[in-house]
């Protein structure tokens, strides 16, 4: 992506230059592969085929990172920026997150997850709580022993759920999802 000198000093963190696979969903319903090419606890930039508007919302979902929802900023021949708008505390986690990732890319950080996980296409679930109430899902990843859904509706931690037919347990909330535990069969 092309940078020039104003749009860096613009910038209120620094980018970590970082390459990570993601797909993304343009308000249209527009949905391409992408590549993040640098990221900071407040902003991404995206390679992609087609940018939208400035100021129309998108959705990208990033391979490790996580599901960022916000507008975009900026745009270039060969794709845009969005700028993040987070919590003080996910700005926190954001941030070590990313620290580890670029450690992770340079081979001084070891994989922390025990199961290798597949990103999806927004496979369509549904989540039925332990009141026998069901939602529908999308499911974002899935590893043999966990997935990671969006969901309008987040039960409690800990609480029982059946994600399509397995039995799972909420073991994590964050904006626009949960993660779950399988249960052992």
């Amino acid at each position: 992506m092309s940078q020039n000198a104003s749009a860096s000093e613009r910038r209120r963190d620094y980018r970590a230059a970082i390459s990570l696979p993601g797909r993304y969903l343009l308000a249209d319903g527009q949905a391409f592969d992408c590549r993040i090419i640098d990221v900071s606890p407040v902003g991404v930039a995206i390679l992609g085929p087609l940018a939208g508007d400035l100021g129309e919302r998108v959705v990208v979902y990033v391979q490790d990172l996580r599901r960022i929802e916000d507008v975009m900023v900026r745009r270039s021949s060969d794709g845009f920026a969005v700028d993040l708008r987070v919590s003080p505390n996910e700005l926190h986690k954001l941030s070590a997150r990313i620290e580890w990732l670029m450690r992770r890319q340079a081979g001084e950080a070891p994989e922390r997850r025990g199961y290798a996980r597949v990103g999806l296409d927004q496979e369509r679930t549904t989540l039925q709580l332990s009141d026998g109430r069901a939602f529908e899902a999308a499911l974002i990843e899935v590893s043999s022993n966990s997935a990671a859904l969006e969901v309008d509706f987040a039960p409690a931690l800990g609480a029982a759920v059946t994600v399509g037919k397995r039995r799972a347990h909420v073991t994590r909330q964050f904006a626009g999802g949960i993660a779950v535990a399988f249960d052992p069969d």
